[in-house]
């Protein structure tokens, strides 16, 4: 057991969320509150869902937004689990010939056609319970009303500075006389509160086929844009429920989303971990965090090399997750531990008193541009849960707003190629390949065991997590390329570890440098500063080159979950390292 030295939770931060009837977990407590509104009115995780994913986009419009684009995944009371791709496709005239990797990335020709206002519009209409203007409400109050901005909000508006000055309309909407809204004022968004009130007088698709279709397809028109009122008019029938990739670890089956998701990195790293000995392991030590990276290494690559769209490409999901292909890439950690470790002794070895001198090296990290998304869930007391990871891309994405609207569009083209014959090129109805990796977890084993490095006062950990087939616990995040790399580790500190679901969040993390424009293979390892120095010369020592981050950075993403334990308590937890909530009912 883990010593107990003190405070709400392992980490010293929060305390785990309970609910018996409800629970939401956002990147934001004013969009959590919009979801326990839901459970107070007698709503549905999906109506909670759905509100919190709205009021998202008021409360944190630089990670996403109705001009975004996401994936959801839901189960349903009698456990069946589906996933909803809108993640956008790019636009009928798009080709790579008339890109440059400016315009992928900022201005009009950036955004995919949005996805995510046709995806809350399918989830809202198949399975919640209240009307759509009762489900908007708490979103449009905050646009209308203003929310105060937190030193979070700030510094990602900083940051953002230079992507929406060259965009009048997007200056307009979320800067105050050109510079960022300062800590404590209040940004409101008019014309986003007046275009959520077309939505709730008129339905979902009035931004597919009503009047705000044709004024996003002018503006495009008038600007050099891509997008037009037939793409969006086409997009909404393009959604189909598909069913989820599946994988067990140590007795919990996990499903996830399907390709152009590249989740199966998620479920990949898992099984070829599932042969080593973590139970022997310090959590967080040098010998844990290097067989997980070199196993994340493995599996980012094979992802990389291998998923696309499936409509343009083959996907050999069956093959990336098969006995054959995980013992092949077991065989190849190993080695790579084997070599480390050799490196590691060399370096302690001496020449004329001399110590030899490894690859390894540890530096501060210097601050990059930042490219997130944003990550929700709700559950009910019925058994019904979901959640979503939506995006605009890059921080408020193109930096391109529509007008007065208020609808700030994505870069999803950012995340395609321009070289022809590429799996990821970019083409007219293609999807892009994204990260995202919502998953779900079920306790398919008659007795879990309770992991022996298990924190000793948590009553509430996996030991508790629902089983026989029921749901356990689903979690996600955002973080681009992180996001596989993020969600196994709070999966093992779960599964492996013990920790409770606010502490599998909070725990320190790390990633590998490989986010667009990165060199792949990956050479540079991410490592938040509450690491020890001790493990990171060990690291170092073994030839690793490490980037130390801040003590909570959000380039490991912002993770939100939610545990279901066996008695029915609802357990929600979510990330200190943004204003992450998460609230029972």
């Amino acid at each position: 057991m883990v010593a107990y030295a003190g405070g709400a939770s392992e980490f010293g931060v929060r305390p785990v969320a309970l609910g018996r009837r409800g629970m939401v977990a956002s990147a934001n407590p004013l969009a959590t509150q919009a979801g326990i509104r839901m459970f107070a009115a007698g709503g549905n995780a999906i109506d909670a869902v759905v509100a919190t994913a709205v009021a998202v986009t008021v409360a944190e419009p630089y990670f996403s937004g109705l001009g975004g684009i996401g994936i959801a995944v839901v189960t349903h009371p009698n456990g069946e689990t589906r996933i909803l791709n809108f993640m956008g496709r790019s636009p009928n005239t798009a080709r790579p010939e008339i890109f440059t990797t400016e315009t992928q990335d900022l201005g009009p020709m950036a955004p995919m056609v949005p996805g995510n206002v046709a995806g809350w519009a399918r989830l809202h209409g198949e399975f919640g319970r209240l009307p759509l203007a009762q489900v908007l409400e708490p979103a449009i109050e905050l646009a209308e009303g203003g929310i105060p901005i937190t030193v979070f909000d700030y510094e990602r508006n900083l940051q953002a500075v230079d992507r929406l000055t060259p965009h009048p309309d997007a200056a307009h909407t979320y800067l105050h006389d050109g510079r960022p809204y300062q800590v404590g004022e209040a940004l409101r968004q008019p014309g986003l509160a007046e275009t959520l009130r077309t939505i709730a007088q008129e339905g979902w698709m009035a931004i597919y086929e009503g009047r705000i279709a044709r004024t996003i397809g002018a503006w495009m028109a008038e600007h050099g844009g891509l997008i037009t009122e037939e793409d969006l008019r086409s997009y909404p029938g393009t959604l189909k429920w598909e069913a989820p990739i599946t994988a067990t670890y140590r007795g919990y089956e996990l499903r996830t989303c399907p390709p152009p998701s590249s989740a199966v990195q998620v479920l990949q790293t898992l099984r070829i971990l599932e042969a080593f000995d973590l139970d022997a392991m310090d959590h967080l030590g040098a010998d844990y965090l290097a067989l997980l990276a070199e196993t994340i290494r493995l599996a980012r690559m094979d992802a990389a090399s291998n998923v696309a769209d499936p409509n343009f490409v083959d996907v050999p999901i069956a093959w990336m997750l098969s006995d054959e292909r995980v013992g092949e890439l077991r065989t190849e950690v190993t080695r790579r531990l084997a070599a480390s470790r050799k490196r590691s002794r060399a370096g302690r070895a001496s020449r004329n008193g001399a110590r030899r001198r490894t690859a390894g090296r540890i530096r501060r990290a210097r601050p990059t541009p930042e490219r997130s998304t944003t990550h929700l869930a709700a559950a009910d007391g019925d058994g019904m849960a979901v959640n979503i990871t939506q995006t605009l891309g890059s921080s408020y994405g193109s930096g391109v707003v529509i007008g007065r609207t208020g609808i700030a569009m994505n870069n999803g083209h950012h995340w395609c190629t321009l070289v022809r014959g590429d799996r990821k090129e970019i083409a007219p109805g293609k999807r892009r390949e994204s990260p995202t990796s919502p998953v779900h977890a079920f306790g398919v084993q008659e007795a879990p065991v309770a992991p022996t490095h298990s924190f000793g006062i948590d009553p509430l950990g996996p030991a508790h997590a629902a089983r026989d087939g029921r749901l356990a616990f689903i979690i996600g995040t955002p973080g681009s390329y992180g996001i596989p790399q993020t969600t196994a580790q709070m999966i093992i500190n779960l599964i492996d570890f013990g920790r409770n679901i606010q502490d599998a969040i909070a725990a320190p993390r790390f990633r590998w440098k490989d986010d667009v424009g990165d060199p792949l293979p990956p050479k540079v390892l991410l490592l938040e500063g509450r690491f020890s120095s001790g493990v990171q010369k060990s690291l170092a020592a073994r030839g690793y080159r490490l980037e130390i981050l801040e003590d909570w950075s959000m380039k490991v993403g912002g993770g939100q979950g939610i545990a279901f334990r066996e008695d029915r308590w609802l357990q929600g937890g979510a990330d200190p390292r943004r204003n992450g909530y998460a609230m029972g009912w």
